[in-house]
């Protein structure tokens, strides 16, 4: 039987007046910068030579692979290890693919807001509207989901919900502009009405291990991709998930308060959810594992890009059907992500 694909118009009006929810993959990413947002590029920029022969040795340019593979290794090499100096150079491996991965993005990330168009920018709005009832989470460690809503932030009725829940320092609450703390921070109990999450952290939102912070352009007046670099070059790293399996990146999640409330929203999310620009990687099964086991009554519609018997598609597809035997009381539908042009640089199927 044929995989059924509809339009994104016909998905919003089978949700019908409900809440929509919005989550972002790479794919939102690539759309618009398809030579950059990519393992390829990523990994051409990899400095480390140790790191250069693990992708050569493993022959990919998936860092959560390669991570996984590392993390495996680990793990069987620490009961033969009895000396544990395998297992220390593996576990510094481990450490310096992180680095290295924030490295390269922040290195390849475009620097200024302006490299989006303006009509980049509102082709992107038109697409988010449809979710401002509703919450946005985002996989993405980059900083075009938050260039698109601070773009318009302050332009009246154009502005878009985008409440992170980062707030100034409770203490510095009622102090004067002059004398308070600038920077925005995260606190449990103070981020009710967020409407916005990620999911495995972002390039601006760093922690020292209990306090929580987001760097802003808002504040310093240094755009965000430079303020990002001084960061990392002080030894200072953002909140980011690149641990392989979905296992790891739950364990992390569980130890840091910001991401354990941001994957805990997902419980109470009802209406529909649309995913757009997602493999449904293994990797990420801990979220989709979660809104199937606790949101009973969520409709969720699933972009795909290409044809639907592209290798991709399939397992995307295949997948969907575990979910459809697995979860028979909840609706998963198909649709082509090609019917909605999200960066204003594709035309539109009827």
């Amino acid at each position: 039987m044929a995989t059924e694909i509809k339009t994104f118009r016909d998905c919003m009006a089978q949700a019908g007046t409900a809440k929509k929810h919005l989550m972002l993959g790479n794919g939102f990413s690539v759309a618009l910068f398809p030579q950059i947002f990519n393992y390829t590029t990523l990994t051409e920029n990899i400095e480390s030579e140790r790191i250069n022969s693990l992708f050569d040795a493993i022959e990919t340019h998936d860092f959560e692979f390669v991570m996984r593979r590392l993390l495996e290794a680990e793990d069987i090499v620490r009961h033969y290890d009895s000396s544990e100096k395998v297992t220390d150079e593996i576990d510094s491996d481990i450490e310096e693919l992180k680095r290295t991965l924030i490295h390269v993005i922040t290195k390849s990330h475009p620097p200024k807001p302006s490299e989006i168009t303006e009509e980049q920018y509102l082709s992107c709005r038109s697409f988010l509207k449809n979710f401002e009832n509703g919450n946005t989470y985002t996989f993405n460690y980059d900083l075009l989901l938050y260039w698109v809503l601070m773009h318009f932030k302050d332009q009246g009725e154009l502005a878009l919900p985008c409440d992170d829940g980062f707030r100034y320092p409770y203490s510095d609450e009622y102090v004067p502009d002059g004398e308070r703390d600038t920077s925005l921070h995260w606190e449990i109990g103070r981020e009710r009405g967020q409407s916005t999450y990620y999911l495995h952290g972002a390039m601006h939102i760093f922690s020292n291990g209990s306090d929580i912070e987001k760097l802003s352009y808002a504040n310093l007046g240094v755009p965000l991709a430079d303020q990002v670099k001084k960061a990392i070059d002080q030894d200072r790293f953002p909140v980011f998930i690149s641990e392989g399996t979905t296992e790891h990146k739950l364990t992390r999640i569980k130890k840091n308060g910001y991401l354990s409330r941001t994957f805990s929203s997902l419980k109470s999310i009802t209406g529909s959810l649309f995913i757009f620009g997602h493999s449904i990687r293994d990797e990420d099964d801990h979220v989709f594992d979660f809104i199937n086991q606790n949101n009973s009554k969520l409709m969720i519609f699933i972009s795909l890009y290409g044809h639907p018997d592209d290798p991709h598609n399939k397992i995307i597809i295949h997948k969907v059907k575990g979910w459809r035997a697995k979860y028979s009381n909840k609706v998963f539908e198909f649709y082509d992500s090609s019917s909605i042009d999200v960066w204003g640089s594709q035309k539109i199927t009827p």
